[in-house]
C-alpha cells in the first residue's frame, strides 16, 4: 500500500516539474509559407510572447530593416513598412514581386536568444486576362472521327498551372489531344489557367466535320537537308546562266569573226586603189596595149590617154599643121 502511494507521488511531482519546465519554454511554429498578389497588405507576426523580451528585430534576407524603435528608413520598403513595438509584428503594404524573400523575427527574452521565426513571401501577379485557346482538327475518313488539338496560352508572367475540363473528365497541361466522332454533338473544351493567388477560364466549342481532310505524309527529310537542297537548286541555275551566257558570247565572237574576214576579201578593185594611192598613174598610165610598161610621164588624163598613140603618115600637109 505504501509503496503505491510513493508511485503516485513520484508520478504526479514529474508532471508538475515538466508542466513547470513547458511553461518558460515557448514553441513557435519556425518557418511559414505566405503567398500574395501584387498590391496586397501582408502582416507577419511571430506568436511569441512579448513579456520580458530583451531584443526584438526584423530582417529582409540578411538586411535589418525593424527593430524596437520602429521601422528602418532608406530600404526598398520605405513608405510601405509598419512595425507595432506592443506585438513585434511588421505590416507591409502596397506589395511588388521584389518584394519576395525571407522574412526572419530574431528576438531574446531576459538575454536568452529565442528561435527565429521565418517567414517566406511569395507575391504573385494576378491573372487578369482570360486565356487564349487555338485548336485544330483533322477528319480520318476511315472510322468518321476527328482528331481534335488545343493550344491553351496564358496572358501573364509568373508560374501558372493549366486544367482543361472535357464534361466530366478533367485534363493537365496547356495542350490537349481529343478524340471526337462525327455524330457527337458541339463539344465544349474549358481551359482554366491559374495561380496561387487568382484563375481565369475560356471555353472553346468544337464539333467534328469531314471538311477538315487527312494531312498527307511526306516522306521525312534528314535534319539540315532543307538548306543543302536549296544550295544545290541555286548552284544548277548559275551554272545554267554561265553556260548560256558562255554560248552567247562564242556565237558573237564567231559572227564578228566571219564579218572581220570578210571585210579583208579585197576585189580586184581595191587592189588597184591600193596602187593608184601608192603611185597617183592611172593603169593606163601603166600599161599600154601592147601589154609593155611604159614609163611615166605626164599626169593629166589627156596626156594619159595621147600617150604613145600611133600616128598615121599625114596625106595632106594641112593635117599635119592642124
Amino acid at each position: 500500500m505504501v509503496g503505491g502511494c510513493q508511485s503516485c507521488f513520484l508520478t504526479y511531482m514529474s508532471v508538475l516539474l515538466l508542466g513547470c519546465f513547458l511553461h518558460d519554454v515557448e514553441a513557435p511554429n519556425p518557418q511559414h509559407e505566405i503567398h500574395r498578389k501584387v498590391g496586397d497588405t501582408v502582416e507577419l507576426s511571430s506568436g511569441l510572447s512579448t513579456e520580458g523580451v530583451t531584443q526584438a528585430e526584423w530582417k529582409y534576407e540578411a538586411l535589418t530593416i525593424a527593430d524596437e524603435e520602429g521601422a528602418f528608413k532608406n530600404t526598398q520598403f520605405d513608405g510601405r513598412l509598419e512595425f507595432k513595438s506592443d506585438n513585434f509584428s511588421l505590416t507591409l503594404r502596397e506589395l511588388t514581386l521584389k518584394d519576395s524573400g525571407n522574412f526572419s523575427f530574431i528576438s531574446a527574452k531576459e538575454k536568452v536568444q529565442r528561435p527565429t521565426v521565418i517567414f517566406i513571401l511569395y507575391v504573385h501577379e494576378p491573372i487578369t486576362k482570360e486565356p487564349i485557346v487555338n485548336s485544330s482538327s483533322t477528319w480520318h475518313t476511315s472510322n468518321a472521327s476527328c482528331t481534335v488539338v488545343l493550344e491553351c496560352s496564358a496572358a501573364t508572367t509568373g508560374h501558372v498551372t493549366y486544367q482543361w475540363t472535357v464534361g466530366t473528365e478533367t485534363f493537365n497541361g496547356f495542350r490537349l489531344q481529343h478524340i471526337l466522332r462525327q455524330q457527337d454533338e458541339d463539344t465544349k473544351f474549358n481551359c482554366t489557367v491559374s495561380n496561387v493567388v487568382s484563375e481565369m477560364s475560356t471555353i472553346k466549342t468544337v464539333s467534328c466535320s469531314n471538311t477538315t481532310s487527312e494531312p498527307q505524309e511526306r516522306a521525312p527529310f534528314p535534319a539540315g537537308t532543307g538548306l543543302f537542297s536549296a544550295l544545290i537548286v541555286g548552284a544548277g541555275g548559275c551554272l545554267l546562266v554561265a553556260v548560256t551566257v558562255g554560248v552567247a558570247v562564242c556565237v558573237y565572237r564567231h559572227k564578228q569573226s566571219q564579218a572581220g574576214v570578210d571585210s579583208n576579201d579585197l576585189t580586184v578593185y581595191a587592189d588597184i586603189n591600193d596602187v593608184a594611192i601608192g603611185d597617183p598613174c592611172s593603169l593606163y598610165e601603166t600599161i599600154d596595149n601592147r601589154g609593155n610598161t611604159v614609163p611615166s610621164g605626164p599626169n593629166t588624163v589627156y596626156d594619159k590617154i595621147q600617150l604613145n598613140r600611133l600616128k598615121k603618115e599625114s596625106v595632106s600637109p594641112y593635117q599635119d599643121i592642124s
